[in-house]
């Protein structure tokens, strides 16, 4: 039984039944493309400049555009990036399972065992803001997504959220998504 995320293992597994649904063929016809690597990473660049479109004035690099900001919305957005980093991490089991050797297995297995105690207990680092943001980018640019997963949880708790705030408005959204398959992500006529 589909039930709410308690932890980083239950958010994993919510994703893998949302990324198989995505990807099989939809009510209208459409059959989405196979999913690869650059597609998951440039989803998660895309989702971090929708959120910083959230941020306060301060902070968001729209410089020139006054807006109210939501609070609401900017936890969506960053738990939009969630899904993503998710989506890479699974991904990544996938091929392993389906390649890799044991080694690699239990390599990735431990990367995973290290990602669920940062989710779970995340830690602040005392840096700048745009500081945080710059190293977010880089990681994910430079092939290291587990500490881009860690920056990203640090900057969650910088803006003042905590990963209950992320685990309730993940499920909120999941359910959403699962909905939208059909509906919002193909053409309708």
């Amino acid at each position: 039984m589909i039930s709410k995320p308690r932890c980083f293992l239950d958010l994993l597994e919510l994703q893998k039944i949302l990324d198989d649904k995505v990807s099989k063929p939809r009510e209208n016809g459409f059959t989405p493309r196979s999913r690869e690597e650059l597609d998951i990473l440039l989803s998660v660049d895309d989702e971090i400049q929708e959120w910083c479109r959230e941020l306060p004035s301060e902070l968001n690099f729209k410089t020139w555009k006054q807006k109210e900001y939501n609070r609401e919305k900017e936890l969506e957005e960053l738990t939009d990036i969630l899904f993503f980093f998710l989506q890479y991490f699974n991904y990544h089991w996938m091929i392993l399972e389906r390649l890799g050797n044991e080694v690699d297995r239990n390599y990735f297995n431990d990367k995973l065992v290290e990602l669920t105690t940062t989710f779970d207990k995340p830690i602040q680092v005392g840096c700048k803001f745009k500081t945080k943001l710059y190293s977010l980018k880089h990681c994910i640019w430079s092939d290291k997504m587990a500490e881009a997963f860690k920056v990203y949880l640090d900057i969650a708790l910088t803006r003042g959220f905590n990963t209950n705030d992320l685990l309730e408005t993940y499920w909120k959204k999941w359910q959403k998504n699962m909905k939208r398959i059909n509906s919002d992500w193909v053409i309708q006529e």
